[in-house]
């Protein structure tokens, strides 16, 4: 997947040739991000939310637009938001919970991975070294973003159902090369920003 990267959005070629546009998510992105997790099959939504009906959708999405904790990043194809990748600084400023959510008819060509590089060049660049979260061990799709991002990670089992992941978010240049995009020079940290921008 090779990408293309300016003023903290990012085009991007997915494997199926399809180019998206990745950029931070906007106040005006809530009733869209709304809609695609609303439109997620049952199943998409137990391995996001471990319930099959979250009810705090509208709140997520006024969350993930507002961006006050942390960074939310929207793929759009042709302006459709097709996948979201979020963000929330835990209270080690190095350490932050991660959450991907992709349109079901869009799994499989690389817009969770995508995002979730993305996600990492903003990270790294505010001083954030590590990502977390807790993936049900029946989610093979977030096992297989991890796979396929390349980057250092452990997994241990936090119960017979949750798993616990931690992932080492590798130098910006790191992962674009890994992507076989275009490096670009990383910013200094600036973890207090409330935008999704280097």
């Amino acid at each position: 997947m090779g990408n293309h990267t300016t003023a903290g959005a990012a085009t991007v070629n997915l494997l199926d040739g399809r180019r998206v546009l990745l950029r931070p998510l906007k106040v005006e992105d809530a009733d869209a991000v709304l809609v695609l997790h609303k439109n997620l099959p049952e199943d998409d939504r137990y391995l996001r939310f471990f319930t099959t009906r979250p009810g705090h959708l509208e709140q997520l999405a006024r969350q993930l637009t507002e961006a006050n904790t942390g960074c939310a990043l929207g793929a759009f194809d042709a302006g459709r938001l097709i996948g979201v990748a979020n963000y929330v600084v835990s209270d080690d400023p190095h350490v932050a919970d991660i959450a991907v959510a992709v349109a079901h008819d869009k799994h499989g060509v690389g817009v969770g991975t995508a995002l979730m590089r993305q996600l990492g060049q903003i990270a790294f660049s505010r001083g954030i070294h590590r990502f977390t979260a807790d993936v049900l061990a029946t989610n093979d799709l977030m096992r297989q973003m991890l796979s396929d991002t390349r980057w250092p990670h452990t997994i241990h089992r936090e119960d017979a159902q949750v798993l616990g992941v931690e992932i080492e978010v590798p130098e910006p240049a790191s992962i674009t090369a890994k992507a076989g995009g275009v490096a670009r020079a990383a910013s200094p940290p600036r973890r207090h920003r409330r935008d999704c921008r280097w």
